[in-house]
């Protein structure tokens, strides 16, 4: 290789690093740490909502039923 390919090779290798490490950064700290209390909220409401689905059916009664015989399985 001659000079002139040598430092441009150098050079894009510099900018491309340096490119690189400046996006993962701003990924970085774009992540969320945690969720708000809006989502955990929501969540809840989602969950009662389907629990209520299941407990006025045959099957929710079923599961209830489940659930309370290990529940005094484990009690006993």
């Amino acid at each position: 290789m001659n000079d002139v390919m040598l430092k441009a090779a150098t050079t894009t290798k510099v900018y491309v690093g340096s490119w690189v490490d400046t996006r993962v950064d701003a990924l970085q700290k774009k992540r969320d740490r945690g969720q708000g209390a809006m989502e955990y909220v929501g969540i809840t409401i989602l969950v009662v909502a389907i629990l209520a689905a299941l407990l006025s059916t045959d099957m929710g009664k079923t599961i209830s039923e489940k659930f309370k015989e290990k529940i005094n399985s484990v009690i006993k």
